[in-house]
């Protein structure tokens, strides 16, 4: 499935997490939101492994789950 998305990178505690939004269908959404773990592949290749924490709409958030490194 093919969503827009928009990532954000910080550093917590001294990790490095990424969280932001899915746009997609809400009907394409809805199957991720119930997996508790799914990857969101970038258009740059990378691979992050993600959590949706709400889902409202045609709009998810999510939250990465795994290690994390920006580059």
């Amino acid at each position: 499935m093919r969503v827009r998305y928009r990532v954000v990178v910080e550093r917590r505690e001294g990790i490095v997490v990424a969280s932001g939004t899915l746009t997609g269908s809400h009907a394409s959404l809805m199957p991720i939101w119930l997996i508790p773990d799914s990857t969101l592949r970038l258009k740059n290749g990378r691979r992050i492994d993600i959590s949706i924490t709400d889902l409202v709409g045609d709009i998810a958030e999510f939250e990465s789950t795994g290690l994390f490194s920006p580059t």
